[in-house]
């Protein structure tokens, strides 16, 4: 009876943490399309929370090495302590209005649990993982302001038929950012769990409860609070993210798309030089990717000592 009450409370936070990340996330893929008015924050959550599903459905499962690196074999009471405590991180985060990434927190509770328990093995993964958080959102960047600067010195022939062909093309590019995020911090999030037909039930059940009812107001994020994106902007914030953390996915690192679409998103403002951007927000989101896995590493190492 009792590892059947564990099984029920283990299920719940993964019914609970996804619900959060795909609420909090549906923004970096599906804000560049609705800030360009192409989509309404209705019709973005459902386009979101499909390829949420699709994403966690095909590539998920990848992500259980990662969890291995740190916690071969990991008991139930400790799958759930971890789960437990990351949720606690991300809601504390939310109300306090700080920028921080569940993945990013979770790694680090991962990471502070093995220095812990002594283990250093996970060490050349943990090096490969801080090397593609840093490298990815200077290469989103990068391309983002270079791409941008290439399309705005090309000539316009027939304005209307770019505008439809850059529509459609969002429209995939939404779609694929959020099936990369499912891919890639959802899958993390459920193989701390195990991939099970119980955790892949509650974890796409939650993807839509999430995306519908948390993720509306977070489109703003991206959408609203950086500036009115152009149609051009917003093609290439999402295609830039798209790409690198599919790269990371298929390499089994964990990587928060929110760190590459911003990343582009403020590529692709800062490459108009009459344009004003505020560095306010971007800022904050830097400082929020410093302090997610420091402040989780500590508490791992801290509350996994006792």
């Amino acid at each position: 009876m009792t590892h059947v009450i564990l099984e029920i409370i283990l299920i719940s936070f993964i019914f609970l943490a996804v619900a959060l990340v795909a609420g909090n996330n549906l923004s970096a893929c599906v804000g560049p399309a609705v800030g360009a008015r192409i989509l309404t924050k209705r019709t973005g959550a459902l386009l979101g929370a499909g390829g949420f599903t699709a994403g966690l459905l095909v590539q998920g499962a990848g992500m259980a090495n990662s969890v291995n690196e740190f916690i071969p074999s990991a008991s139930i009471e400790f799958q759930i302590e971890l789960l437990a405590v990351a949720i606690v991180i991300f809601i504390i985060a939310h109300v306090a209005r700080l920028p921080l990434s569940f993945s990013m927190s979770l790694v680090g509770l991962l990471a502070g649990y093995a220095l812990a328990i002594g283990s250093t093995a996970q060490i050349p993964f943990m090096a490969k993982t801080v090397a593609m958080w840093v490298i990815a959102p200077i290469v989103a960047m990068i391309i983002a302001y270079y791409l941008i600067r290439y399309i705005n010195s090309r000539p316009v022939k027939d304005i209307w038929r770019r505008i439809r062909f850059y529509k459609a093309l969002l429209l995939v590019l939404a779609f694929s950012t959020a099936y990369v995020s499912g891919a890639n911090t959802l899958g993390l999030i459920v193989a701390t769990a195990g991939f099970s037909g119980a955790t892949l039930a509650a974890a796409v059940s939650a993807i839509f409860v999430g995306s519908i009812f948390l993720g509306e107001g977070t489109i703003r994020r991206v959408s609203g609070e950086f500036y009115r994106m152009r149609y051009s902007n917003a093609t290439v914030a999402l295609a830039a993210s798209s790409i690198i953390v599919e790269a990371a996915a298929l390499l089994n690192i964990p990587l928060s798309n929110t760190q590459t679409t911003t990343a582009a998103v403020f590529g692709a403002g800062i490459s108009y030089k009459a344009k004003f951007l505020s560095l306010r927000p971007y800022l904050i989101i830097f400082l929020g990717w410093i302090m997610a896995p420091v402040l989780s590493f500590c508490i791992g190492y801290l509350l996994f000592q006792l």
